[in-house]
């Protein structure tokens, strides 16, 4: 056998580091992706997993070869933790994050970062007073493609842009909501768009900028639930350009969700975070195959919400450890991860009324 590489003086000093210890609360269908996540970064380490059902929290901890406990405010205390992930209901997310920015832990909250304006902005109140790292879940913003895409608008290729939309027409069985806090406005704080079209809501307002107005609505076709299973809206931006929002778990089976991007120089479209249409005027054939190209087919939430792999999260992970030992910013930070709720709720705000609604919205 050949002889090993020995590192060099910067490789040596980040295998000196020590591993950043999380406590992973909750143990539901996204701490399983998170647990994947994990088990591919050497320099994590999941101490202590919470979850009120025992038998499926210490299930988790067990692979973690990590503890359980019942108890959030107790995990986030642990001096062998240094950050938390909150991967709760989406309406249980203010207490815990805001107990964890308290106890001095770097934060790592599930999409959305919660389900109204004023917990949002509670939870990055509290952090921003704790002087903790707060980053928000949005995987696919770590896809390859999607950096070019947003290197393409800011750099005006697409020329005056006229349309941006979003297209999530995906479908959950009746079981998927029966006996639980899916589709509720308490836990989910919404349905459709809340849920499961919120990933791609995000990089629509991040590729295309910010939303000036919105008028949608809202139904529930084909499901027994409080919220919607079927959306959509009319969307003005900023800019001038005009959208549509499209948000189901009502279409079966199930198609991979779609963000399009219109302009007078150029259209690009993404399936699933991955480009799947590149069409610039001042563009190549070389460029337009390389593109295609960047990203892996992936799985896709259109059918099953477990279908989506575990690598886009692994890279998010990454990044807040590095924003963590480099005291620099995350890559998705609080009042980022804010723009989407506030879209949404202003959806929902515009359903209930018949009425557009204007950004900035004022929430209850």
């Amino acid at each position: 056998m050949g002889r090993a590489r020995q590192p060099t003086a910067p490789e040596s000093e980040e295998l000196a580091l020590e591993p950043i210890r999380f406590a992973l609360i909750g143990a539901g269908n996204i701490a399983q992706i998170y647990v994947d996540a994990f088990e591919h970064i050497p320099d994590a380490r999941v101490t202590v997993v919470c979850n009120r059902t025992e038998s499926r929290g210490r299930a988790l901890a067990e692979r973690c070869q990590a503890e359980w406990t019942d108890d959030y405010t107790q995990a986030v205390r642990r001096d062998d933790v240094d950050a938390v992930v909150v991967a709760t209901p989406s309406g249980t997310h203010m207490e815990i994050a805001v107990a964890a920015a308290q106890a001095g832990k770097h934060l790592l909250v599930e999409k959305p970062i919660d389900i109204t304006l004023p917990r949002v902005d509670r939870i990055i109140q509290s952090a921003q007073e704790a002087g903790v790292v707060l980053a928000c879940v949005f995987p696919l913003r770590f896809s390859a493609g999607v950096h070019k895409v947003k290197e393409a608008l800011d750099a005006g290729r697409l020329g005056r842009l006229t349309l941006a939309d979003v297209y999530v027409k995906w479908y959950r069985p009746q079981s998927y909501y029966d006996g639980s806090w899916r589709g509720t406005w308490q836990y989910d704080g919404g349905g459709a768009l809340m849920n499961q079209s919120i990933h791609n809501i995000d990089l629509l307002q991040w590729l295309a900028g910010p939303v000036a107005s919105v008028y949608g609505r809202t139904a529930t076709l084909a499901h027994q639930m409080e919220t919607e299973d079927t959306a959509s809206a009319v969307l003005t931006f900023q800019s001038g350009a005009l959208g549509v929002i499209q948000g189901a778990t009502s279409a079966w089976p199930g198609d991979p969700a779609r963000v399009e991007l219109h302009g007078d120089r150029g259209t690009i479209v993404l399936e699933e975070g991955r480009i799947t249409r590149w069409k610039l005027a001042d563009g190549s054939p070389e460029e337009e195959e390389a593109m295609l190209q960047l990203d892996q087919v992936g799985g896709s939430g259109a059918s099953d919400p477990m279908a989506i792999g575990y690598e886009k999260h692994r890279r998010q992970i990454v990044d807040l450890i590095q924003a963590i030992r480099e005291g620099r910013a995350p890559a998705i930070q609080g009042a980022e991860a804010r723009r989407s709720v506030e879209i949404i709720r202003a959806i929902y705000r515009s359903a209930a009324t018949g009425a557009p609604v204007e950004l900035p919205l004022v929430d209850e």
